[in-house]
């Protein structure tokens, strides 16, 4: 099924929201300083989302299918987060979809030397993915069990 990277909108974010239904969930999707419960007003707020920097992925019937963050860093670091993929579509490449789309969108808006992101190192389906897209890990967070990861591009 093809798939189509959009600027993302709170409406996105709302279909997002309703897979994410513990705290856990939360933390693990956005990290320690999202509040829970979510709604999409305010954690498209916290989550500093707007239409340059905040990607939907959707079906070909215009379902949310994933979401993403393409965030700009230091001079020639662009930051891949906050990437998730339906429940319902997890292991079927939507995931690969999804990050080869908001690496294309980096490449595109920001031309950076490197592409960072961040992986829980309990979230072994997503750093398998991560790192069969090539990118490699860079650092260890013991205190926060994650990895933080880099992808060279220049």
């Amino acid at each position: 099924m093809p798939y189509a990277l959009v600027p993302a909108t709170p409406e996105h974010l709302r279909a997002v929201l309703h897979w994410i239904t513990t705290a856990d969930d939360l933390r693990l999707w956005g990290g320690p300083l999202l509040t829970f419960p979510p709604d999409a007003q305010k954690t498209w707020r916290e989550i500093g989302a707007d239409v340059s920097n905040t990607f939907a992925l959707l079906d070909a019937e215009g379902n949310t299918a994933g979401f993403g963050q393409v965030l700009p860093r230091e001079p020639g670091t662009a930051h891949l987060g906050r990437i998730i993929v339906s429940p319902l579509l997890r292991g079927q490449g939507v995931g690969r979809a999804l990050v080869e789309q908001l690496i294309a969108a980096a490449l595109e808006r920001h031309h950076p030397e490197q592409i960072t992101l961040n992986v829980y190192t309990y979230n072994t389906p997503a750093f398998e993915l991560y790192r069969s897209l090539g990118f490699t890990i860079t650092a260890e967070a013991a205190g926060h069990a994650s990895y933080a990861m880099s992808l060279r591009v220049a």
